[in-house]
């Protein structure tokens, strides 16, 4: 894992979660079902990471609201006594979390101003950009969190439903998972790339690959 210089702690009384979204990624058989997914902390589990397959045709339900969110009447966290890097990304986090997506945006590029600019702050700005609908914004803060975490598995993970989804672009969706398999054999997500894949193999369609 590449190493960054003065990269800021969160907050001890702060944990990380991942908020979903379902993607659906049709290749040739069948339809692949995957989360959006955010990178969290080791001891995440409010909201664990849920690969499913879904029939042709069939439609995903929509992404839940985070536990105990109320856009309308919840109030940020006070962040008055955190360092400035930290405050934003929090304002990131809480905005996010409510799918306030310019806001979030904001607050985290903010935070990359002010010197939290790692692979995880990358992927949530870039997720936000997706929701928004400008892909190509998502992609580009993707392949930066990729560059500056090569071992960073979400960044490159949501590349995949992002290609096959949004862009509709098959080849690199394909690519993109075959990547990821190659890198993460062992990653719980690494079925639903590969089920990216298997379809094609199957039904005799050539790879992408050369």
């Amino acid at each position: 894992m590449i190493k960054r210089s003065a990269k800021p702690q969160p907050p001890a009384t702060r944990s990380s979660w991942a908020v979903p979204l379902f993607f659906l990624a049709a290749f040739g058989l069948g339809v692949v079902t995957t989360w959006l997914v955010m990178r969290g902390s080791p001891n995440d589990s409010a909201r664990p990471v849920i690969q499913s397959f879904l029939p042709p045709g069939s439609v995903p339900s929509p992404p839940l609201p985070a536990p105990g969110a109320s856009p309308a009447a919840a109030a940020p966290p006070d962040v008055s006594q955190l360092a400035p890097a930290d405050a934003a990304r929090t304002l990131g986090n809480w905005n996010y979390d409510r799918q306030n997506w310019p806001h979030a945006i904001e607050h985290y590029k903010e935070a990359i101003a002010r010197g939290a600019d790692n692979a995880d702050v990358r992927t949530d700005l870039g997720n936000c950009f997706r929701f928004l609908g400008q892909p190509e914004k998502a992609l580009e803060q993707y392949g930066i969190a990729q560059k500056q975490d090569p071992q960073h598995e979400n960044s490159l993970f949501n590349q995949i439903s992002l290609f096959a989804q949004v862009l509709h672009d098959h080849a690199r969706a394909e690519t993109a998972a075959r990547d990821f398999i190659a890198r993460f054999p062992q990653s719980p997500r690494a079925e639903s790339a590969r089920q990216l894949v298997l379809p094609r193999e199957k039904s005799g369609t050539p790879s992408s690959q050369p």
